[in-house]
């Protein structure tokens, strides 16, 4: 019952808004709603027990099955490390639903423009998830089957969401006009703002646009609520956040200026990879993640050139003797006669591909300096900085600025056209 009047809420109530002039529109929904609690109450059991092969709704005629429901539910409890149990049912899965219903809507709406994806396109996204798991090139497919779910379930879902962003740019990009003086403006404030605070954030954001209040805040909520209980942020921030210039999950680096004023307070009292709580702003509510904060024009470490030594014995006078290592070059003689196996140059590597750990180290060390022990999983060990570069970050072009405001424009619109592509369609749920 609670998934169905979940259900009703996000995809009946709408529309009862837009007919309620007529007496005959809301007599039918208050039935029909009616008719669906009924159904429910007749079985106990959740939706993804019953027969895979019946229909469990139809979106302007065309059918998700309940098979469907299961191959999504499988894909996200297997991404985000929220198991399927009660809680799911409850909690996560009218949110899931409400997704499908949503692709379902998207992909007609493509279909209809002639939006045509690349295949390329796809593999390519699914290269960079299984990338950024570390995970091998091609072993997503086994992956997901051994968690019966199936690649052609998220493939369906990355060649949606790239169809959709390129239909909504298609169809709407002519209409967004930026003025130059706005860019202007933005451009010199991000000069002025060398010397202060940007923040790397990952979010999710919950738009106060075609929702009231409530919902909105229950379901950043319950969001929050999956969080703590282990769910993997990332993979909810991707299937349940609305975009924010034009991005979802990772942001990137933000100045503070242009974030939200009640969200900037909050951002600052937050710990690097610490989760806050939800956040309440102007445009909607979040829940951010900070990977990181740096001063706008500080010069930030690009690569850093290491030397790694592991000694064989950790005793007062080969302690001594290290000390009087004033580079690395000594360092790698010191290491032929006392260092073990695991001791050598490991010549340049990306800073940002470094665990934190081993990140707070390096930006206390000086250069030709060498570490205290260190002691990272099951490895024990020192290191000395032989070389490294530094960047100095850019202000971005008025070119990029430009591009990061349509973005933000076109979200807007985005979520205002999916809103009457919803109110208007035809959806039956049949369980």
């Amino acid at each position: 019952m609670k998934l169905l009047t979940k259900i009703f809420h996000n995809f009946f109530l709408p529309k009862i808004a837009n007919f309620f002039k007529s007496v005959i529109y809301f007599i039918f929904i208050l039935i029909f709603s009616k008719n669906l609690i009924a159904n429910n109450e007749k079985s106990e059991s959740s939706i993804l027990d019953r027969l895979p092969t019946s229909i469990f709704a139809t979106v302007n005629e065309e059918v998700i099955s309940i098979y469907d429901l299961i191959l999504r539910s499988n894909l996200f409890s297997a991404s985000s490390n929220i198991k399927i149990d009660e809680n799911f049912n409850t909690n996560i899965l009218p949110e899931l639903i409400s997704g499908v219903i949503d692709e379902k809507i998207q992909w007609q709406e493509i279909k209809k423009n002639n939006i045509f994806v690349n295949k390329q396109q796809i593999d390519k996204a699914i290269a960079n998830i299984e990338k950024g798991n570390g995970m091998e090139i091609g072993s997503l497919r086994e992956f997901l089957k051994e968690k019966k779910s199936d690649i052609s379930i998220l493939e369906k879902q990355i060649e949606t969401s790239i169809g959709w962003q390129q239909l909504i740019s298609n169809k709407f990009r002519s209409q967004v006009i930026i003025e130059e003086s706005d860019i202007d403006r933005i451009h010199n404030n991000l000069k002025s703002n060398i010397g202060k605070q940007e923040f790397f954030i990952e979010q999710i954001f919950i738009s106060f646009e075609n929702r009231n209040p409530k919902e909105a805040s229950n379901k950043i909520n319950n969001l929050y609520k999956q969080i703590q209980q282990g769910g993997d942020f990332l993979s909810i921030a991707k299937q349940f956040s609305d975009r924010s210039s034009g991005k979802v999950g990772t942001i990137g680096w933000i100045p503070e200026i242009d974030l939200d004023p009640k969200l900037l307070d909050q951002i600052k009292k937050i710990k690097i990879n610490e989760i806050s709580s939800p956040i309440k702003a102007e445009s909607g509510y979040y829940i951010v993640n900070i990977k990181g904060k740096r001063i706008i024009g500080e010069e930030i470490i690009d690569k850093v050139s290491l030397f790694q030594i592991d000694l064989i014995d950790e005793n007062e006078e080969t302690l001594s003797k290290l000390k009087e290592n004033n580079n690395c070059s000594d360092l790698e003689k010191f290491s032929k006669e006392y260092g073990g196996t695991n001791s050598g140059p490991l010549g340049f590597v990306k800073y940002n591909e470094l665990s934190p750990e081993l990140k707070k180290i390096i930006k206390k060390l000086k250069i030709n300096q060498i570490s205290n022990l260190i002691k990272l999983d099951s490895s024990e060990f020192r290191i000395m900085i032989c070389d490294m570069n530094k960047i100095a970050p850019t202000i971005p072009s008025k070119f990029k600025i430009e591009e990061i405001l349509v973005s933000q424009r076109l979200d807007t619109i985005s979520r205002q056209y999916m809103s009457e592509l919803r109110t208007n369609a035809v959806i039956d749920i049949r369980i």
